[in-house]
């Protein structure tokens, strides 16, 4: 005859172990959403020739499964001339997507591109960089401030150091009188 407890702990460890395989799988049915990587407080150069032409700075980057890539708190990156090991431009924004597949970042609110020699300065709300074609370009509203004139107008395309640039569609000058 069998001894009830024998019969009382096989039955306890088939439910716990039968238990236990249930919790497995409802651990692997969860999807997770959030970022494979993420850094905090990133800086980072990009290099061409052994000459450095961007310093990104960014609070957080993250990287998520589909390959899209977030600076959800913002960038500011100094653009360097391609002659000298000088600082051209900086850029920054709120926040940015890049495309990986394209190379290209999306920028969106509070978009800055400022270039040093010349002072000019362009504020818009949406801007796309794209670093192998060193262009900037935007299709909405721009505000460009360059010595004593603003200029503004919808739709704009710059080089990267934002030395030359064309509104798309201006909607006039003023001029200030600092005075």
């Amino acid at each position: 005859m069998t001894n009830p407890r024998y019969l009382i702990i096989l039955i306890s460890i088939f439910l716990i172990s039968c238990n236990l395989s249930n919790t497995k799988l409802s651990q692997e049915n969860l999807d997770y959403s959030g970022p494979d990587l993420e850094v905090i407080d990133l800086k980072t150069s990009f290099s061409d020739s052994a000459r450095t032409r961007f310093f990104l700075q960014a609070e957080l980057y993250q990287v998520f499964n589909d390959g899209k890539e977030l600076y959800p708190e913002g960038i500011n990156v100094d653009i360097y001339s391609k002659e000298d090991k000088n600082i051209t431009a900086k850029f920054s924004a709120n926040y940015v997507t890049r495309n990986s597949e394209e190379n290209f970042y999306r920028a969106e609110g509070n978009v800055i591109l400022y270039n040093i020699d010349t002072e000019n300065e362009l504020r818009t709300e949406e801007l796309f960089w794209y670093p192998n074609e060193e262009k900037f370009s935007t299709n909405k509203f721009v505000t460009i401030k360059s010595e004593n004139e603003i200029h503004s107008g919808e739709g704009m395309v710059s080089n990267q150091d934002f030395t030359d640039y064309e509104i798309l569609k201006p909607s006039g000058i003023i001029e200030i009188d600092e005075n």
